[in-house]
């Protein structure tokens, strides 16, 4: 089971030995330290009400470009630009659901394909830091409010999540006739890592 960030480092490390190309096997490596001082105060200047929980994070650890099994924990996963001007570009794009964004508080900072995942800067609904799930409807710039799933009480929180999730997966036979023993476990693990049982239900799902 993976615990914390520094087993998440390294868990990650040992994935990326499996791509021969520099490229795929960049994007599966978590280096240490992330954005500057500058950058975040930069960040915090377009985004005041951003989380602490989650700026703690990026400035600790490089997320930009990082795959992590089915999650790009930047808005993409090109390293030609940096993390903060990433996040920037993509709370601005005219075709982000810009309204529906606003009146959760929330802003885009990874995505699993189509789906997007958010921190939210607290609502009546939701915690201040809480990730969100932004799962693809039938128009994806006009989602509505039962697309939004709760994913982890912070970024951190989430990341373990997603490391378990990805190493349950990884040792699922190719027959899948593990399949319902390794979703039990990661249930299990869910549990043992104290995730509050209302961000089970979006886990599940995505097992």
């Amino acid at each position: 089971m993976i615990s914390n960030i520094l087993e998440l480092q390294k868990f990650a490390s040992e994935g990326a030995k499996q791509f021969d190309d520099h490229t795929f096997r960049e994007r599966h490596i978590i280096n240490s330290p992330g954005c500057s001082d500058s950058e975040i105060k930069a960040l915090q200047e377009y985004i005041p009400s951003l989380a602490k929980s989650y700026l703690e994070v990026i400035k600790k650890y490089d997320m930009n470009g990082i795959e992590l099994g089915y999650f790009t924990l930047s808005p993409s996963s090109a390293k030609r630009e940096s993390l903060v001007d990433k996040l920037i570009q993509i709370n601005e794009d005219p075709f982000f659901p810009q309204e529906f964004m606003k009146r959760h508080k929330m802003y885009q900072i990874g995505s699993n394909n189509t789906d997007l995942v958010c921190v939210t800067s607290g609502t009546d609904n939701f915690l201040k830091g809480e990730i969100l799930y932004i799962v693809e409807g039938q128009d994806i710039y006009n989602p509505e409010d039962d697309q939004i799933y709760r994913l982890a009480k912070d970024f951190e929180q989430f990341l373990i999540i997603a490391a378990n999730l990805n190493q349950l997966h990884q040792q699922i036979a190719e027959d899948e006739s593990n399949f319902e023993e390794k979703k039990a476990e990661f249930i299990k693990r869910l549990k043992t890592l104290g995730v509050s049982e209302e961000y089970h239900k979006a886990w599940k799902s995505l097992f």
